[in-house]
């Protein structure tokens, strides 16, 4: 029964990217490597369709993702070349990361979290839960 869920969970995350995918939006996933890692590639995030994949730590710039191959970008990349979506898989980090996004002045016009199975709108999300 929990297997059963586990995949439909999964595979419900996986068609919410195919569709942020499809409307042609510029998608940056953040975090490259540990839990990051694991969501891109549970969920099928390739390097074709989501190249772009940035990282706080300057210790895994130029490295690649483990399994799907992006190389990892310094966050301040994001500085050069704006996003309008921010994907942070780990949603228990997604607030300090905001934090990070917002000190170093990036631009992005949403941030998605998974949550319960789907991807959500971190900042509506914080209103719910405050």
């Amino acid at each position: 029964m929990m297997v059963h869920r586990c995949d439909n969970l999964r595979e419900s995350i996986a068609r919410e990217l195919g569709a942020w995918y499809s409307t042609g939006l510029r998608i940056a996933i953040w975090g490259g490597t540990g839990e990051s890692a694991a969501f891109l590639e549970t969920h099928g995030l390739d390097a074709h369709r989501f190249p772009v994949v940035v990282d706080s730590d300057p210790g895994s710039a130029g490295t690649y993702v483990p399994g799907t191959g992006q190389i990892i970008r310094f966050q301040d990349w994001l500085l050069d070349h704006p996003v309008d979506i921010i994907l942070i898989p780990c949603q228990w980090r997604a607030a300090g990361i905001v934090r990070e996004i917002e000190a170093a002045r990036i631009r992005y016009e949403g941030i998605l979290t998974p949550r319960e199975g789907h991807l959500v709108d971190f900042h509506a999300a914080e209103m719910v839960l405050a």
